[in-house]
């Protein structure tokens, strides 16, 4: 896996949530395209129905992937001429898993016909569908990359892929400044009609989810894991809030299958591939964030990076992203909606009569987040009142607290402040 350091890449970074070392990450500098890819092949010649049933079976063997995927139909023209050649199909592929040559035998005492009927049948109780490279519905701007996933298990509105995506990805131990930034740039991209993608990873990941549904608007999370075991636990109830919203949930793998080392640097592959522009808002030198920014790169999409302090760990990433020239440097969100191509949407500002105490905290809160006892000496007010202003402004929507100890203004404060700045 490759991080950022201070002499550039880092070989061996672990994406954040995964159980161990990644075995497929790239480089944010774009690398040159193995000869035979998936752009070369003409998908266009073969009958998605009469493949369906090979296609799906192969994707279960273990060790195949996208690049093995691609390999197989290059060397056979087809999965079922593939299938039809036994185990001489592992041998073209690039690495083949330990119980590679079980699992072949185990799928083909199955047979094709009856691992699609399994695969699909779990993926509807899962409320999904399994959707192959061939088919029609397959997400149009992973069409367009190279490697591509053969098969992806989907939930939700099919029409949450049509729309313009940008990817708001970032480190599972964020502070409150990057959850504060990654939920105004999600926030004013769903308020914008732009798709709002990310790995539904604690952290930066799901503050972007939670407002883009909080907005109104639509999420995609892309999962390391099965439909039917969201990843992480925590996060399974804002994957059912985006569901509902008209947003959609991704996978690689079918259900009932267990997330391995490779899937979560695959995850931010598909991440980078489904969306316009990626925007990384918090990522230390060593970040799975890192490998969505390399295959933004690799891919030909945006970057951008959200700048912070010089000396802060979980920013190094990014503020090496950006003095690198790799990444367009995000100064606000406003800024960023012009850059991906969007207009600011409705913003239906519901300015709620404060009172004075609660005009003092937000305000400076607006300044800058703090924890009570910053608050008590910025404002003079007793810690009674304090607590009291803040119990209302959380109750308000206008107040996040983040761990217990720091206060941060949400979104909706923000357009309050920008609003009354104008005014004045």
């Amino acid at each position: 896996m490759i991080g950022v350091g201070p002499a550039g890449p880092i070989v061996g970074a672990t994406p954040e949530g995964a159980p161990g070392p990644a075995a497929d990450g790239s480089s944010p500098r774009a690398q040159p395209r193995e000869r035979g890819g998936w752009n070369t092949l003409e998908l266009r010649d073969l009958d998605p129905m009469a493949e369906r049933p090979f296609w799906v079976t192969l994707a279960q063997l273990p060790g195949v992937g996208p690049v093995g995927f691609a390999r197989l139909l290059h060397r056979f023209g087809s999965t079922r001429a593939a299938w039809a050649a036994g185990a001489e199909l592992l041998t073209v592929l690039p690495r083949v898993a330990d119980d590679g040559n079980a699992a072949l035998r185990r799928l083909r005492r199955e047979g094709p016909p009856a691992v699609l009927a399994r695969v699909e049948r779990a993926t509807r109780l899962a409320g999904g569908e399994v959707l192959t490279a061939l088919d029609a519905t397959y997400p149009r701007a992973l069409a367009e990359i190279d490697p591509r996933p053969p098969v992806l298990y989907v939930a939700g509105d099919g029409d949450a892929f049509e729309a313009p995506g940008v990817a708001i990805v970032g480190t599972r131990r964020a502070t409150g400044y990057g959850r504060a930034c990654a939920a105004d740039l999600g926030d004013e991209l769903a308020r914008a009609g732009v798709t709002v993608i990310s790995g539904l990873a604690l952290g930066i990941d799901g503050e972007a989810h939670a407002a883009a549904v909080a907005a109104g608007g639509r999420s995609i999370g892309v999962l390391p894991s099965p439909l039917d075991r969201v990843y992480p636990p925590r996060h399974r109830e804002l994957a059912r809030r985006m569901l509902a919203s008209g947003g959609a949930l991704v996978s690689e793998l079918a259900a009932g299958q267990s997330t391995g080392r490779p899937d979560f640097a695959r995850r931010n592959r598909i991440i980078a591939g489904l969306a316009r522009a990626v925007v990384v808002v918090e990522a230390p030198d060593r970040s799975g964030a890192l490998l969505t920014a390399a295959a933004a790169v690799d891919y030909g999409r945006d970057l951008h990076a959200v700048p912070g302090p010089i000396d802060a760990v979980a920013s190094s990433g990014c503020n090496r992203l950006i003095a690198d020239h790799l990444a367009a440097l995000v100064t606000s969100s406003a800024a960023l909606l012009h850059a991906v191509g969007a207009r600011s949407g409705a913003r239906p500002v519901s300015v709620a009569t404060l009172s004075e105490a609660e005009g003092l905290v937000l305000g400076g809160l607006l300044r800058r987040s703090a924890s009570i006892e910053e608050l008590i000496g910025r404002t003079g007010l007793r810690t009674g009142v304090l607590a009291s202003a803040v119990t209302l402004l959380e109750a308000r929507g206008l107040v996040d607290n983040y761990g217990g100890a720091t206060f941060h203004p949400t979104p909706a404060a923000r357009r309050i402040g920008a609003a009354a700045d104008r005014a004045r």
